[in-house]
């Protein structure tokens, strides 16, 4: 018997998604060696009411209690996440294009995310470095991309990083704002005869 120290959170989906959530319950009965014929029972009273209701809803005539863990995470799989339609995630990926001030990094996890829905298969790293070439914002950055040989989506996501560091770098090299900048002291004549220099 599974003793929890605390009571695991509810499942709210405003605020997480399922997959995550069972993620953490499979966690959960995995820590404290739940057996197979208590995970049920263990999820249905952690779920919450709402979901709770949802599942009794969606069940009927049955109860949420006589379906086996794999049936209670499917029921709630398909009802919270159900299955995108390829070519529409597919135009919403295309259209992915780098915002302003999104920085490489975070616009390569943006079409990571995107990707998750495509089906790419095999071809997800081909079409992730096809997708950051054509969306990165900076044209200098594009034309660097365009002229690799070879080119991976980490090795494109790499050089683009590299270039915004260097950009970076440049610019508070000449506006002065590096904290290695050198002051210059101004020594006037009369100042120094006084003893204020």
């Amino acid at each position: 018997m599974a003793y929890f120290s605390q009571r695991p959170d509810e499942f709210k989906p405003e605020h997480e998604t399922r997959s995550a959530y069972v993620e953490r319950m499979e966690l959960l009965f995995e820590a404290h060696d739940v057996d197979d014929g208590k995970k049920v029972p263990v999820l249905l009273s952690s779920v919450g009411a709402a979901t709770y209701g949802l599942l009794r809803n969606l069940v009927q005539p049955d109860k949420p209690k006589d379906k086996t863990f794999a049936q209670v995470v499917t029921i709630l799989r398909d009802y919270y996440e159900p299955k995108p339609l390829v070519i529409a995630e597919r135009f919403r990926y295309r259209k992915c294009v780098q915002k302003s001030g999104q920085t490489a990094t975070e616009y390569a996890a943006e079409l990571r995310q995107l990707a998750a829905k495509c089906d790419f298969g095999d071809r997800l790293d081909e079409a992730l470095r096809d997708g950051f070439v054509s969306g990165v914002s900076s044209e200098a950055c594009q034309r660097k991309l365009l002229s690799e040989d070879r080119l991976t989506f980490a090795r494109a996501v790499e050089l683009a990083v590299n270039m915004e560091t260097a950009h970076r770098d440049a610019q508070q090299l000449r506006t002065g704002d590096d904290v290695t900048a050198v002051h210059k002291c101004k020594w006037c004549w009369p100042a120094a005869i006084q003893g204020n220099f």
